[in-house]
């Protein structure tokens, strides 16, 4: 009878000394941040928290929603960045999470302020990482924040926070995630590119109303010893052809000032050979790319398509850079491939990095295309003539 009593109190005492879930939070039990906004006005660090509502993405799992998804914006103000988050939490209601923020938007203000003064506080939370997409905007970031992608599907399914399936079928503007900001950014002789997101009311229509939509306007030139500067989206044509990055990207050619062909441009590569006459340093860039025609308007042969192509590209790259230059913008980043391919000539231009490249041009642009094919039709036929 004892034995059997005390085999029960070791058993009961063992029980109670094992670990149970009293902290466990479900999922209602907290709230999520989802992207971050970042302005500075007045000597007041502001910050913009987005909030989705989480069981209206999990029933997309099982078809689209009928109802626009739930939006929070959030906006604070303080003397530093932290200051800010923290009144933020005085109206969160529950606690906030931090792990599934996608996305940091930054207005022209925060990035002149300087972006490691907004981020400093965030990648040192043990929750988030240095995986955000980086963006600035012009626009109101509560609206940027508030737009909702085709139906009604979750705003984590639009371009702030998955751009890379869209960049990948039109590459015209590289996104950046933080990591890849910061590296660059602290890399001798960089500049880094800022992608702008603005809305576009005028494109979609829904039920005869207009159907707001985020799209790229074009980008701001991060560099150390310049002045911020915006370069649009169409002044920027011709980093795509220098960007490792580009995917899939399209051209639209003319013949004697007349729509000709469309064709689409596939992972150009290129090389960028500096040389360095004097105190001045000169740069030429060679670019191989392959090339498929999408849409025949105008007959031409393959070889007038080509130097058509080829033409077009080289033309591209040399006002882009001419208007950068014009606005003290290195868009091509051509000091900073000084700095790595003859740190020698890079020290002397720079005084050893002291004061950004000035006296720098644009060499020869060597452009070699070759086209792959012409889609399911033949390219030597005028479309008339195939049906």
């Amino acid at each position: 009878m004892k034995a059997t009593l005390a085999k029960w109190l070791c058993a009961a005492l063992m029980l109670l000394s094992q670990t149970g879930c009293w902290d466990l939070k479900t999922i209602q039990d907290t709230n999520y941040m989802t992207a971050i906004g970042f302005d500075y006005k007045d000597g007041k660090y502001i910050v913009y928290g987005q909030m989705l509502d989480f069981a209206s993405v999990a029933k997309q799992e099982a078809g689209q929603s009928s109802q626009p998804p739930l939006i929070w914006v959030g906006k604070e103000e303080g003397v530093t960045v932290n200051d800010a988050f923290n009144k933020l939490y005085q109206t969160s209601q529950q606690r906030v999470f931090w792990g599934h923020v996608g996305a940091y938007l930054f207005t022209k203000d925060a990035l002149n302020k300087g972006i490691a003064n907004f981020v400093d506080g965030s990648i040192r939370y043990s929750e988030t990482r240095f995986t955000q997409w980086v963006y600035s905007t012009d626009d109101p970031i509560e609206s940027i924040f508030s737009v909702i992608p085709f139906f009604n599907v979750s705003p984590m399914n639009s371009l702030l926070m998955q751009p890379i399936d869209n960049y990948r079928q039109i590459s015209l503007i590289t996104p950046h995630r933080l990591f890849w900001l910061v590296s660059r950014y602290r890399e001798p002789g960089n500049t880094v590119m800022i992608p702008s997101l603005s809305i576009d009311k005028g494109v979609w229509k829904k039920n005869t109303k207009p159907d707001a939509k985020l799209r790229y306007s074009g980008v701001y030139a991060l560099n150390k010893y310049r002045d911020l500067q915006w370069v649009s989206e169409t002044q920027y044509r011709g980093a795509r052809w220098l960007d490792q990055y580009t995917s899939r990207t399209p051209v639209n050619v003319f013949k004697d000032g007349e729509p000709a062909q469309s064709v689409s441009v596939t992972h150009p590569k290129a090389k960028i050979k500096p040389h360095v006459n004097g105190d001045q340093a000169i740069f030429d860039i060679e670019i191989k790319a392959k090339a498929s025609v999408q849409e025949i308007l105008r007959t031409l042969d393959e070889a007038t398509l080509k130097s058509l192509i080829e033409q077009q590209i080289k033309e591209e790259i040399i006002q882009t850079f001419e208007l950068g230059k014009s606005h003290k913008v290195d868009v091509y980043r051509f000091e900073h491939v000084l700095y790595k391919d003859d740190f020698p000539a890079w020290a002397k231009l720079t005084d050893k990095g002291e004061k950004p490249l000035s006296d720098f041009v644009l060499g020869e642009v060597t452009i070699k295309l070759d086209i792959l094919h012409s889609g399911m039709l033949r390219m030597d036929n005028h479309r008339s003539d195939q049906y």
